[in-house]
């Protein structure tokens, strides 16, 4: 029964904050998205980027009002790691929110370090992709995997209530698992993070009235990250391939993206309207159909990731 707090408590604090940063934004016009002039923007009028903060808001306190003594040592390591990705992408949200001012030569090494610090920081408390167990290796497989999907879980933010909805259903994914198999420091941290997801989602559902930015698309794929490697095993191919189909759609889609960019001549940090969600826009799909043949998907995608890890 104390389970359901752990996600009741961020869910509350986030449908709280959520209003006040939206009005923040309105009044102050500052942490927003504009459209105009790029692309990529499908909405028509400026919107708050600071659906993030709300959620690592509530992610933050829910931990220090609700987590247990003896994961302490883990959540600091994991929290610690979060907030280097949430810091440093809530500055790219400043700097760099519209696509004429992005500069892949200088956000190439951004995102490698943000991979690389928390993955170190990861494995001092002894959290580690292990799958070949050595520790150059685990540290090596660890920061590839937070670097493509965090990537991954971006590329999935360029339509209102995909990428909050898919991780969603990955948490939902990871939180059986962890219910399943005992481990507190699992669900503790899926249910949490599930709390400030679905407060964010009131707010992000079509017609969206606050985006998550990079810094809210970052971090979440950073969570998602920590829960697959938690479940990793020594030499056991089903305990990677069953995280990784419970990621789910955006893991996919973005290994995908980057390989079609990549074969294009194109950096993969310059956006396109070509994601597997796009192409069900361009055939006709309302908003509404798309959202749910992804979340559809995407709910396969997490059943057969749990089947292939039990």
């Amino acid at each position: 029964m104390n389970n359901i707090f752990y996600f009741l408590v961020p869910f509350c604090i986030n449908i709280m904050v959520t209003p006040l940063l939206i009005y923040f934004s309105s009044k102050t016009k500052k942490m927003v998205d504009i459209a105009q002039g790029d692309i990529l923007k499908i909405h028509k009028k400026p919107i708050s980027l600071l659906g993030g903060t709300g959620m690592a808001l509530a992610f933050l306190f829910g931990l220090i009002l609700l987590a247990q003594k003896n994961n302490a040592f883990s959540l600091i390591s994991i929290v610690s790691g979060f907030l280097i990705i949430f810091l440093v992408m809530l500055w790219d949200d400043i700097a760099w929110k519209h696509i004429s001012n992005i500069r892949p030569f200088l956000k190439f090494p951004i995102l490698i370090l943000s991979a690389i610090i928390p993955a170190v920081i990861l494995s001092a408390v002894g959290i580690t992709f292990n799958f070949i167990p050595f520790y150059f290796v685990e540290l090596l497989l660890g920061s590839i995997f937070i670097f493509t999907v965090i990537n991954s879980v971006n590329y999935q933010d360029g339509m209102d209530g995909l990428a909050g909805g898919e991780v969603f259903i990955s948490l939902s994914g990871f939180a059986l698992l962890g219910l399943m198999l005992g481990n507190a420091l699992v669900l503790t941290l899926a249910l949490t993070v599930m709390g400030a997801v679905a407060a964010f989602l009131v707010f992000n559902f079509p017609p969206a009235k606050i985006f998550m930015g990079d810094s809210g698309a970052y971090s979440l794929g950073f969570i998602l990250t920590v829960l697959a490697i938690l479940f990793s095993k020594p030499y056991n191919i089903y305990s990677v391939i069953g995280p990784i189909f419970i990621i789910g759609l955006p893991i996919f889609d973005g290994v995908f993206t980057n390989i079609r960019r990549l074969l294009a001549g194109k950096s993969i940090f310059l956006g396109d309207r070509s994601h597997f969600y796009d192409r069900l826009l361009q055939k006709g799909f309302s908003t509404e159909k798309t959202l749910a043949i992804c979340y559809g998907l995407q709910i396969v995608l997490v059943i057969i990731g749990v089947v292939i890890y039990k």
